[in-house]
């Protein structure tokens, strides 16, 4: 009996452990459709505001201050990130440094970010700019 107990511990922080994404830290998306996706375009919309007013409509809502438009992705795809006073926070804002950069200069940027299947709002994790 304390075999099996053990056995089942020692599957249960396997479960655990696979159910946390390497890159953050963070829980792996609930559904086998939810993906990590790679956009690259020129950014067309670029919009900062309040903590707490996030973006788009109750089902398809994102928490975030930062929102951002590709012309590669459509007019209808929008992704954003927090910026909140967070161990987060010195990333975030050097994410955001370089979207205005891209933004001012029309430079090619590369975001990567989660989004559920069926879905138009996802949440930026990383943002990489290429001439």
């Amino acid at each position: 009996m304390r075999k099996l107990a053990i056995i089942l511990a020692l599957l249960l922080s396997v479960v655990v452990a696979s159910a946390t994404s390497p890159h953050r830290g963070e829980a792996a998306p609930l559904f086998a459709e939810d993906a990590l996706i790679a956009s690259t375009g020129k950014i067309t919309f670029l919009r900062v505001h309040d903590v707490g007013t996030g973006y788009g409509p109750a089902t398809d809502f994102i928490d975030v201050e930062v929102v951002v438009k590709l012309d590669s992705t459509g007019p209808s795809k929008s992704f954003g990130f927090q910026v909140r006073d967070d161990a987060q926070r010195a990333a975030r804002q050097g994410m955001l440094d370089l979207l205005r950069d891209a933004f001012n200069n029309n430079w090619t940027v590369t975001l990567d970010y989660d989004i559920a299947s069926g879905k138009n709002n996802g949440t930026i994790i990383r943002v990489a700019l290429s001439k």
